[in-house]
């Protein structure tokens, strides 16, 4: 009849490459039950021990097993890990253009004239049909009877400080910084204050 332990470890056997050896004398001092393991050429492996075999089925079995734990060892063992690439050198940054021009930053609320006697007039821009300027004023003021008056349109920005300013046919307007005007060209106009304890600084634009 089959033996389902003799089958098991004939198969176990196999996957290692190795072939079961069983016995049936059942003569006094025989082998009867015993196993042993040949190789592929039938040269004994284990459990052979010249012309009986020796190993019970748990013997066998173990052996088995630990031929596939040590084979799965020494597969493992020999795959060695993959050295991690070295980093190559650093490449060197980019140096940056040098600039072609040098930015001029000035700034028209520092370095102010005095303005003490007369207002202070400074040309910041000329160009056809505009010209720019910056007016430093300290305690002065339009006389009455003498108007200023000009040709071009004049668009007029409060910087710094406090002034009164009257338009022809208009009434008189406070400006503090940041305020600023339109004053049409041929208008009559006047400055009739401005603050006398800090500079008041204008910017203005006059158009063609």
């Amino acid at each position: 009849m089959p033996n389902e332990t003799t089958d098991k470890l004939r198969d176990m056997a196999a996957h290692r490459g190795l072939k079961l050896v069983t016995s049936r004398r059942r003569k006094p001092g025989g082998d009867f039950g015993k196993y042993g393991l040949n190789d592929a050429k039938g040269a004994p492996v284990f459990g052979v021990d010249k012309d009986r075999l020796t190993a019970s089925a748990e013997e066998i079995e173990d052996y088995l097993r630990g031929a596939a734990s040590n084979a799965w060892s020494k597969s493992a063992g020999s795959v060695k890990a993959r050295p991690k690439p070295r980093p190559g050198p650093k490449a060197a940054p980019t140096p940056k253009p040098k600039p072609r021009f040098k930015v001029k930053v000035e700034n028209l609320l520092t370095r102010l004239p005095a303005a003490k006697r007369a207002e202070a007039f400074t040309e910041l821009l000329a160009r056809p049909g505009v010209r720019v300027e910056r007016i430093v004023s300290r305690g002065q003021a339009t006389p009455g009877g003498a108007p200023m008056v000009q040709a071009q349109d004049e668009w007029v920005l409060l910087l710094e400080g406090a002034a009164g300013l009257r338009i022809e046919d208009s009434d008189e307007v406070t400006l503090h910084a940041g305020d600023h005007v339109w004053i049409a060209g041929g208008q009559q106009h006047w400055v009739t204050w401005t603050a006398k304890d800090r500079p008041t600084v204008w910017l203005a634009i006059h158009l063609d």
